[in-house]
């Protein structure tokens, strides 16, 4: 199955998101393929369980979407590299921040990102370091709260996009400048324009940010654990 969806192909978008738990080590070990497995063991421990629950939960959450069994599902997604699914199955890319896991699908390359709207943050000092100076100069009359935000939506806007071009925030961070209150940041190395919209939802009296690059943002959709 792992060359075409078939039947089971999706033709909308998807987004996604739920509570990041570790299921029973039962489920956990049946619901994860050797290779995931093998993969972990050479993580830190400190990581090893996200990492194995994180995959547990993505393969579950898509098999859903494709009605099928989740280990069915043709997803290659090492540690540290960009997921991959197999040719014409579309593109994946997800998110976790706190105990919250954010999952995009879509026929088109996309990248997806949570934080909570509450992270600490030394907001002036992150946005002088990693900043272009023309994005800076849109939010150099912002205080406080206001000047927290600003920033944490760009870095989750900038994060979704640099996913969405499968590079890294080391090499490309500075390199974006996002427009303050538009859905929109300039990569300004080449000088093209590229959509991304952050989000702000609500859940458990808690507030986040969901950033979306890449195809129309889809409806979000709550996972619940059973």
């Amino acid at each position: 199955m792992a060359g075409s969806m078939g039947s089971l192909e999706l033709k909308q978008s998807r987004l996604g998101w739920g509570a990041l738990k570790d299921p029973a080590d039962g489920d956990l070990l049946s619901g994860i393929t050797a290779q995931e497995q093998c993969w972990a063991e050479t993580l830190p421990s400190s990581i090893k369980q996200r990492f194995l629950c994180s995959r547990f939960l993505v393969r579950r959450w898509l098999a859903h979407w494709f009605d099928i069994d989740p280990l069915e599902i043709p997803l290659k997604a090492p540690p540290g590299v960009p997921p991959l699914l197999a040719q014409g199955w579309g593109e994946v890319s997800w998110s976790h921040s706190a105990e919250r896991l954010l999952l995009g699908w879509s026929r088109k390359q996309i990248g997806v990102d949570l934080e909570r709207a509450s992270r600490p943050l030394a907001a002036k000092a992150l946005m002088q370091r990693f900043f272009p100076e023309i994005e800076q100069a849109q939010l150099v009359h912002l205080k406080g709260d206001a000047l927290h935000q600003a920033v944490l939506s760009s870095w989750v806007a900038k994060e979704a996009l640099i996913k969405q071009k499968r590079s890294s925030m080391a090499l490309e961070l500075s390199d974006w400048c996002k427009e303050y209150n538009q859905p929109i940041a300039r990569h300004l190395p080449s000088g093209i324009s590229w959509p991304v919209q952050v989000s702000r939802i609500s859940s458990d009296a808690e507030l986040w940010l969901v950033g979306w690059s890449g195809a129309m943002v889809p409806p979000l959709e709550t996972f619940v654990s059973s």
